[in-house]
C-alpha cells in the first residue's frame, strides 16, 4: 500500500476554480495597450501638399472641384458686386463713371482705378470659398497655420513698402520727365487716392490666391515636386498680362519669385506684401507720371532694375524666414495644422 503520510493535504490546497486565467489577463492587457496606443502623428506638410493632410480632401477630384467652385463663386461676386457698385455710382452722378478717354487707366482716376483693381478684388474671397466648398478645407488656403498670419505681413510691409517707395522715386526722379511736377490736390485726386490705398492691396492679394495659392495647392495634391506647382501656372500668369516681351520677362520673373516665397513661407502673405508694395509704388508714381504705366508696355532698359530688385528682395525675405525658423535656404515652412472640413 502506498504510503500516504508523505501526500500533501487536500483540503488546505489553494481553490484553482476560483484562480483568475492568466492567459485571459495577458490577452486583455494586449487589448487595453493596443487600444490605448496613439497613432503615429503625421508629418508636418509644405504649403502646396496641404490637401493631403486629411484623407478625405486628397481625392484626385478635389481640385476640380475646387475650381469649379472658385468661378462659380467668382461670377456671383462679379454680378453682385458690379451690380451694386454701378447702381452707387449712377446715384452720385455721372462723373464718377467717367473713364480716362485715352483708354489707358489712369492712376488719377478713381472711375479707373475701380474698373481695373476691383474685378480683382473678388478674386480673394472667391478663391477661399472655393477650397472651402470644393476642396473641402477651411483656412489651409491662407499659410500651414491654416490663418492669415498677420503679424508676419505686417513685419514685412514695414520694410518692403517704403523701400518700394523710395527706390520708385529715386528712379523717377532720376529717369523722370525734366518737367515733373506734384498734381494738384483736388477732391478727385484725394478720392483716387483713398481708392488706390483700399483697392490695391486687396486687389494684390486676389492675383496671390487666384495665381499662386490655387495653382500651388491644386497641383500639389496630385504631384510632390514643388517645382511643378510654382512652374505650371507661369504660362497662364504671363498671358494675363501678355503686352510686349520685356513686360512679359518682367511678369514672369515676378512670378516665379512670388510663387516661391508662397512655397518656401509656407503661405501667402509675403507674396501679397511684396506684390502690393511694387503696385501702390507704381500707382503712386503714376499719379506724378500716368504715362509711367505705359498701358501695360515696359520699356527694356527697365529691366535693368526691376529684374535684380526683385531678385535680391526675394533672397532677402528667404533668408529671413530661413533665419527665423531655422531651416536651410531651400527648406520650407512646414505645417502640422489639422485640415478643418467645411
Amino acid at each position: 500500500m502506498p504510503n500516504t503520510e508523505n501526500l500533501p493535504d487536500t483540503e488546505n490546497l489553494p481553490d484553482t476554480e476560483n484562480l483568475p486565467d492568466t492567459e485571459n489577463l495577458r490577452n486583455t492587457e494586449k487589448i487595453h495597450s493596443t487600444g490605448n496606443r496613439r497613432p503615429p502623428a503625421a508629418a508636418p506638410l509644405a504649403y502646396h501638399r496641404l490637401a493631403h493632410r486629411e484623407p478625405e480632401t486628397a481625392h484626385w477630384w478635389r481640385p476640380l472641384a475646387t475650381v469649379a467652385a472658385t468661378v462659380l463663386v467668382y461670377v456671383g461676386l462679379l454680378v453682385l458686386v458690379g451690380g451694386v457698385a454701378v447702381t452707387a455710382a449712377l446715384l452720385a452722378g455721372p462723373d464718377w463713371l467717367r473713364l480716362s478717354e485715352s483708354g489707358i487707366p489712369d492712376p488719377r482716376n478713381a472711375a479707373d482705378l475701380a474698373v481695373v483693381f476691383g474685378p480683382l478684388a473678388l478674386l480673394a474671397p472667391a478663391v477661399v470659398l472655393g477650397v472651402r466648398w470644393g476642396g473641402g478645407r477651411a483656412g489651409t488656403v491662407h499659410s500651414v497655420t491654416g490663418r492669415f498670419r498677420w503679424g508676419l505681413a505686417a513685419r514685412a510691409a514695414a520694410v518692403l513698402v517704403p523701400l518700394y517707395a523710395v527706390g520708385t522715386a529715386a528712379v523717377l526722379l532720376v529717369f523722370g520727365p525734366p518737367d515733373l511736377t506734384a498734381p494738384v490736390l483736388t477732391t478727385p485726386l484725394v478720392t483716387a487716392i483713398v481708392v488706390a490705398l483700399v483697392l490695391v492691396p486687396a486687389a494684390c492679394a486676389g492675383e496671390e490666391y487666384a495665381l499662386r495659392a490655387l495653382p500651388q495647392q491644386a497641383l500639389g495634391t496630385w504631384l510632390r515636386a514643388p517645382f511643378w506647382a510654382i512652374m505650371l501656372p507661369l504660362p497662364l500668369v504671363v498671358s494675363g498680362h501678355l503686352t510686349d516681351w520685356s513686360a512679359a520677362v518682367d511678369v514672369a520673373v515676378c512670378a516665379v519669385a512670388l510663387g516661391f516665397l508662397v512655397w518656401k513661407t509656407g503661405g501667402v502673405e509675403l507674396a501679397v506684401v511684396a506684390h502690393t508694395a511694387t503696385s501702390l509704388a507704381a500707382v503712386g508714381a503714376g499719379m506724378f507720371v500716368p504715362a509711367v504705366l505705359g498701358g501695360g508696355t515696359l520699356d527694356p532698359l527697365s529691366l535693368v532694375a526691376s529684374v535684380p530688385a526683385t531678385v535680391v528682395a526675394t533672397l532677402g525675405l528667404t533668408w529671413w524666414v530661413s533665419r527665423t525658423h531655422g531651416l536651410r535656404f531651400l527648406e520650407p515652412v512646414r505645417g502640422d495644422v489639422p485640415c478643418p472640413t467645411s
